[in-house]
């Protein structure tokens, strides 16, 4: 008997580590869990709420505390630089799920600066519809006036009233200075002293004392555009004469005359069997120069400027359309990663058919193994009949 129990108890111990891990946990370690949990719910469902929320607008009434019970109600006020306007609630309450009701600062608005008007012949417009500190103020003039002083101002807060940033700007009226006079020349209303906004003067040229005129090189008129600025520096009175165009192996085809005074216009093109290297209309600029210089006619046809072929044609490099069809290609690539995609899956299949015929055979040897063991031991230790 001493030894068939003995044999009775040997299966207890565990024979293979393996097969160990597939047992269950031991009871003891089951009730560390559900000890564990309960604690966490105990700890979850506490009978008190957090700290209540804070705000950018209002503070709370009192020292917080690190938690407060079911039913207890906390108040509020607004921060400095903030004003109350009711109805909005300023308190909150610790409610039966821990969580406290739901409040906003909505009620309290920030103070604002000195209502500042709209200048004389402009407008000031708060940027953001308000006068709010933390804000600014745009200033603009109506057209014809131009600002003296700051474009924008701040609302700031300066301890615990709020301040504009500087004082407020004004517009005063854009007025021009007479413009310069010119040498060999005039403008008219020469005889006023003062040039309100978009007033124009226009220039003119003296005669000229020789043959050769005066030609006017700049801007005739010129028009006040800002506070004491003209729209354009003033032009110049002088002798302009180009020399007289002359093209070898061609001829001039338009603006012919004797004399090539400011902004004259030439037009050239080449004779029979000579071609135009250069531009074929020419002026005469303030300098007595024409501009693009004279071109020139050179001797036999016209030569033509080929494009640079593309990079496919340079030798060596593979041309895409010659013995390749990219539609087969991509035809190919399509196939190629489904029969990948095909492998893939076959391959995971297989294993995992032959981790479950492993894992399936493994639980009856176990089993049958035990029980001849038990027989075994049961038959070699019974007693004599």
């Amino acid at each position: 008997m001493t030894a068939s129990s003995a044999s009775r108890k040997a299966p207890a111990r565990c024979q293979e580590p393996a097969r160990c891990q597939e047992r269950p946990l031991p009871s003891r370690c089951l009730f560390g869990i559900i000890l564990v949990a309960l604690v966490f719910l105990l700890f979850t469902y506490s009978d008190a709420c957090d700290p209540p929320p804070t705000f950018e607008a209002m503070q709370l009434i009192g020292k917080p505390k690190p938690y407060y019970e079911v039913g207890e109600e906390v108040k509020y006020q607004c921060k400095p630089a903030y004003f109350y306007i009711p109805p909005i609630a300023m308190y909150t309450v610790c409610e039966l799920n821990h969580t406290w009701l739901p409040v906003t600062d909505d009620g309290c608005f920030r103070l604002t600066c000195s209502v500042i008007k709209d200048p004389a012949n402009g407008r000031a417009v708060p940027a953001n519809g308000t006068w709010e500190w933390g804000y600014q103020l745009h200033f603009s003039c109506n057209e014809g006036y131009y600002l003296i002083g700051k474009q924008i101002l701040y609302c700031e807060l300066k301890g615990l009233r709020p301040q504009w940033s500087d004082k407020p700007p004004r517009c005063e009226k854009i007025l021009c200075s007479p413009p310069a006079k010119i040498k060999n020349g005039k403008y008219t209303f020469s005889d006023i002293e003062i040039f309100e906004y978009l007033e124009a003067v226009t220039y003119s040229c003296d005669p000229a004392p020789g043959p050769d005129e005066y030609s006017l090189v700049g801007e005739s008129l010129l028009y006040c555009a800002g506070s004491g600025v003209w729209s354009s520096a003033p032009p110049e009175c002088k002798v302009v004469k180009c020399p007289f165009p002359v093209l070898k192996n061609g001829r001039q085809i338009s603006g012919f005359g004797k004399k090539f005074s400011y902004k004259a216009m030439v037009m050239f093109e080449c004779i029979e069997g000579f071609y135009l290297n250069g531009s074929d209309t020419v002026v005469c600029e303030g300098n007595s120069t024409w501009q693009p210089p004279i071109p020139e006619c050179l001797k036999g046809p016209k030569p033509t400027h080929p494009t640079k072929p593309p990079v496919s044609n340079y030798p060596g490099y593979p041309n895409p359309r010659e013995g390749f069809d990219f539609d087969e290609f991509e035809a190919l690539i399509i196939a190629l990663m489904i029969l990948i995609i095909i492998v893939a899956v076959a391959i995971t299949g297989v294993c995992l058919y032959k981790y479950l015929q492993k894992r399936k055979k493994r639980k009856p040897e176990g089993k049958v193994e035990y029980t001849a063991y038990h027989h075994k031991a049961t038959t070699a230790e019974a007693p004599p009949k």
